[in-house]
């Protein structure tokens, strides 16, 4: 093989791996940094938690359109703060599956604001926040820096056990069967452990109606004793 057709196929490489981190690597990149960014958490992130649960990002990495890219999707609101700055606030409404034809609707609204098209701040659904409490959630969101990434899936997931909250704060299942409903689905108790209420949340693209994005919260609590705070929980989410 001579030198020359080497280089050539050399250069090629690089072209072909240049234009792979031009596309969707960047996204990935900056994900990554971003997950980097919370196993530093105080570092980086600032907490506001009255009356609302908002996150902020003291050095914004990720971008907006990395957000229309995961999911294939516009939100579903998008509000312009200023006239003068490109400061937005996107809105992201997620409908539970139901569970069965009696179950009654319920949805969770999240908000994410950019500021010169990077992501500066996460506003969580308030009535989750008062269902679950602050604490758990800043758990969670904590444990994002560990979440197991599935990059070919475009998907994570994180577990939180009642260890690992403060306070002891989980609510029991009674309390959130009262607030969202039936779970879209109940899996049969494992020995040694409660059965796990799955609720599946979806975003539906506003433009075309078809599915742009899900997460997963899959409750572990007794139901011969529902009364009991659960024991832990765990979320997946994907994209499109």
């Amino acid at each position: 093989m001579s030198q020359r057709f080497q280089s050539k196929r050399l250069l090629t490489a690089i072209c072909l791996i240049t234009l792979s981190l031009t596309l969707s690597g960047c996204v990935y990149l900056r994900l990554l940094y971003f997950k980097n960014q919370l196993k530093k958490f105080d570092q980086n992130v600032t907490v506001q938690s009255s009356p609302k649960l908002v996150f902020g990002f003291r050095d914004p990495v990720i971008r907006d359109s990395d957000f229309v890219f995961l999911s294939g999707a516009s939100p579903e609101d998008i509000e312009k703060l200023h006239q003068s700055h490109s400061d937005e606030d996107w809105t992201w409404t997620f409908q539970k599956k139901l569970g069965s034809p009696d179950d009654r609707p319920f949805s969770m609204e999240f908000k994410t604001r950019f500021k010169d098209r990077l992501l500066t701040h996460m506003e969580i659904d308030e009535t989750f926040v008062q269902l679950i409490g602050s604490d758990p959630i800043l758990s969670m969101f904590r444990k994002i820096g560990e979440a197991k990434i599935n990059k070919l899936r475009r998907s994570m997931s994180i577990e939180l056990d009642k260890p690992s909250v403060p306070n002891d704060s989980l609510p029991s299942l009674t309390e959130i069967f009262d607030v969202m409903g039936k779970p879209s689905r109940i899996t049969k108790p494992q020995p040694n452990s409660g059965a796990r209420c799955e609720y599946e949340f979806n975003f539906y693209d506003p433009d075309s109606g078809k599915k742009a994005g899900q997460f997963q919260l899959h409750f572990t609590g007794s139901l011969q004793n529902p009364n009991r705070s659960i024991t832990g929980f765990k979320v997946t989410g994907k994209a499109r």
